[in-house]
């Protein structure tokens, strides 16, 4: 019996290693099978996988979404943003909340201007409004009935005498903040722009067939000087930080080879021309100075100009496509941020080089604001989204 038994086992032993031979030939021709089947796939799926993209040069902080609007954004000194859209102001606060919103009525808002305890001063076409620090209106100043004329855009200053100097219609107007109107003075058919210091207030107004002038007057409204010029089409006043020089960015009505548009830098207290710089380009933006001292803008929708502020010598000139026209704005770090119709540029202060271009939806149709930590930059799109961007590192 074992002998027959032994023989059995065996054969049923020889039977397993059969049927495991099979199904190991089986799975491997099944193997063979998918691998012929899958491989032609994955080399097509390598071969047309996207290449993977460059990281970003900058960090978008947040965004918001606050309406489409032609003003920049406004950093208040308290790091807050003000967004000026419609008849509409936004307060955000650096991290991009909401703090509330504010409609005005009375024609367009201007840039605003800020009170120590938290109160906005917001000019307006035929208005001046206080906004309270939680958003709601407090006192207003309107204009004097049958007010003729046209104010180029809505704008007001603080200035000598701690009072408000505000444009609407084609006059000036001193206003005592909370209280009344102390003086006004009508020059010409329209008012250009207004600006102010410690010491004066500087007003342009223009008169038909009469050209522009630039005046300096002091709290009482004496004229200590003035500079007449053709009949402007546009005029942009920046103050030196040390109020001493006055810069101020001349676009004629009709450019000839006497009358250019041109950045002119005057001496505050004298009215003493400092320095011209003539472009041949017919269209100029505001200029932005820069906290290395050097003026920045854009002419003729095309060139990103650098000028030395304290000598008017060009620093560069760097040609790019399809600028929105709005100035341009400068960073610590020594990058300045070029607004595009459809892109944003970043070019490098010290070597006048583009670093960086990319698209934004829209474009970017006003000037960018930097934030107090100087890094920060906020603009805001063609479609309305206010975004605060950040490069990642220094050119």
């Amino acid at each position: 019996k074992s002998g027959c038994g032994g023989v059995k086992v065996a054969e049923r032993m020889s039977s397993i290693w059969v049927k495991q031979r099979s199904l190991r030939m089986f799975v491997m021709r099944v193997l063979r099978l998918v691998t012929a089947i899958l491989c032609p796939a994955f080399v097509l799926a390598a071969a047309f996988a996207p290449a993977a993209q460059a990281a970003r040069p900058y960090k978008i902080l947040w965004q918001h979404v606050g309406g489409k609007t032609a003003l920049p954004p406004v950093v208040s000194p308290w790091g807050d943003i003000f967004l000026l859209g419609g008849n509409a102001v936004q307060r955000l606060d650096p991290n991009g909340r909401l703090l509330w919103s504010f409609n005005v009525s009375g024609g367009r808002p201007g840039r605003p201007l800020f009170f120590t305890d938290g109160s906005v001063f917001l000019p307006t076409d035929r208005a001046l409004y206080e906004i309270k620090p939680y958003g709601r209106q407090g006192w207003s100043f309107g204009v004097l009935a049958g007010e003729q004329g046209k104010t180029a855009v809505p704008a007001a200053a603080r200035g000598p005498g701690d009072l408000f100097y505000v444009l609407m219609g084609r006059s000036l107007y001193a206003v005592a903040p909370r209280q009344n109107m102390i003086w006004y003075v009508t020059e010409g058919d329209a008012a250009l722009a207004v600006d102010a210091d410690r010491h004066r207030v500087y007003l342009v107004h223009t008169a038909r067939d009469a050209g522009s002038t630039l005046l300096a007057l002091d709290a009482r409204a004496n004229v200590l000087w003035r500079m007449g010029f053709a009949e402007l089409n546009r005029i942009y006043l920046n103050l030196s930080a040390d109020g001493k020089v006055l810069y101020a960015v001349v676009v004629p009505g009709k450019t000839d080879e006497r009358n250019r548009a041109a950045v002119y830098a005057l001496d505050t207290a004298t009215g003493t021309r400092l320095w011209r710089h003539s472009f041949p380009q017919q269209e100029l933006s505001d200029a932005h100075l820069g906290p290395d001292g050097v003026l920045y803008l854009v002419a003729g929708k095309r060139y990103l100009y650098a000028l030395d502020a304290a000598t008017g010598e060009e620093k560069f000139s760097l040609p790019l496509l399809d600028l929105s026209g709005a100035a341009p704005a400068a960073d610590r770090r020594g990058i300045v941020y070029v607004p595009g119709k459809e892109r944003l540029y970043a070019v490098s202060s010290r070597t006048g080089r583009l670093l960086w271009e990319d698209r934004f939806d829209g474009g970017i149709p006003a000037s960018p604001a930097i934030a107090h930590d100087g890094l920060t930059v906020y603009f805001v799109s063609g479609k309305g989204v206010l975004c605060a961007l950040r490069a990642e590192e220094a050119p």
